[in-house]
């Protein structure tokens, strides 16, 4: 988790902020409020790395927006 745009670093300098990714909190996490936690500084367009970074941001945002589905079907049902 920490070869592509150093997350895991990211993650233990702000701990308070990404709470909401490791613990339950009353107001699930969204898609929105994940990217208002992250300023991504990008490698040069073309690079091998730029296409690491992007294939990791995608997978962080498919993720996030199958939580949000699974919350979403979950409130539907009354889980």
């Amino acid at each position: 988790m920490n070869d592509v745009l150093s997350m895991y670093d990211v993650i233990r300098t702000n701990a308070v902020a990404y709470m909401p990714l490791f613990v339950h909190t009353v107001e699930p996490l969204s898609r929105g409020s994940f990217k208002q936690l992250c300023t991504v500084n990008r490698s040069s367009e073309g690079s091998n790395k730029a296409a690491e970074e992007s294939d990791t941001l995608f997978a962080w945002e498919t993720f996030l927006l199958n939580v949000e589905g699974t919350t979403l079907q979950a409130d539907m049902t009354g889980l």
